[in-house]
């Protein structure tokens, strides 16, 4: 099985070439889409995290080990495995470090921003690789907007708006960890942040509470997890779309942008559409794009690990 593997590995490897001059933050292995069927491999940096769906996996740990230490330079590798939890949860997972020379915390580059991850800080560690595309996108629309970052985790597509010259952001999410490590990033790109540019709240109350305020913005990012608990509240991104598009549309300015995305592997691009359709009522709005994951992710869309349905849409 070794010279296959291998033979995979640089091919993958090859078919990110291109994006080197990006970024040295991508996914080197998406699953089947890189006929490695159950192992996701990524790199942030000379840092590697690895996500193992099959056991098989578990048996190349030597030849992995090598390949990255070897081949790629790699001073810290951390692997998640997800098939053997015992536990009902969808996201659960054990961890082992396969390589552990450097601190699991370190700091990537997209475009011309930069960005801190720490690898053994859950299951994500603070950079959603499949949004580079959209936070690039973000970027373009933003100059000049009111723009409202919504479920903002790490703040990038807040530093994204920034960057591209936003007349006011507004990052919302209910971790205030997460918050601190947005300001670590706008820390790391230069950006000083305005007065209540930070808001540790729920996104569907804060949103309400503004549109009540008659507080409307140009554009809202609406970026929601699957499945979350918040005090007595459970929400389910399948359940509950239709609600969050509703609150933001109207929370959002007449010509206003949304956009809306989900990993959720059982809704698609035309769920996202009928969730707008539906909030939208009989408001017009025109779809400017349907997007989705870059190219270090082939296969997006056949698989539960590699699927991203999202919609930049305009009143």
């Amino acid at each position: 099985m070794d010279e296959p593997v291998i033979s995979r590995l640089n091919a993958a490897i090859r078919r990110r070439k291109t994006l080197n001059t990006v970024t040295d933050a991508m996914r080197l292995v998406n699953s089947s889409g890189d006929g490695m069927p159950g192992l996701i491999l990524e790199r942030y940096g000379n840092h590697f995290s690895a996500q193992i769906f099959h056991p098989k996996w578990l048996r190349q740990k030597a030849l992995l080990t090598a390949f990255i230490r070897d081949r790629l330079k790699g001073r810290f590798f951390i692997v998640k495995n997800r098939f053997r939890s015992g536990s009902a949860d969808p996201d659960a997972f054990s961890t082992s470090f396969w390589i552990k020379e450097a601190s699991s915390e370190t700091t990537v580059r997209e475009n011309t921003l930069r960005f801190s991850v720490d690898l053994n800080d859950g299951l994500n560690c603070g950079l959603f690789l499949d949004m580079r595309k959209n936070r690039s996108l973000v970027a373009e629309k933003a100059k000049g907007l009111n723009v409202l970052n919504c479920f903002a985790y790490t703040c990038s597509f807040g530093v994204y708006a920034r960057n591209g010259g936003a007349a006011r952001l507004v990052n919302v999410d209910i971790s205030q960890k997460a918050l601190e490590r947005g300001r670590i990033n706008y820390s790391l790109n230069g950006i000083e942040p305005a007065e209540y540019e930070f808001i540790r709240a729920d996104a569907m109350n804060y949103m309400e509470r503004a549109a009540r305020k008659g507080d409307r913005f140009d554009l809202i990012i609406l970026d929601p997890p699957s499945f979350a608990r918040y005090r007595n509240r459970v929400f389910s991104v399948k359940k509950d779309l239709a609600h969050l598009v509703d609150r933001a549309l109207c929370a959002l300015k007449h010509e206003g942008m949304l956009f809306v995305s989900s990993n959720f592997s059982s809704l698609t691009r035309k769920d996202l559409l009928t969730a707008v359709r539906f909030a939208a009522g009989k408001r017009a709005f025109k779809t400017i794009g349907r997007l989705g994951q870059d190219i270090d992710f082939p296969g997006s869309g056949r698989m539960p690990e590699s699927h991203l349905a999202a919609l930049l849409i305009e009143l």
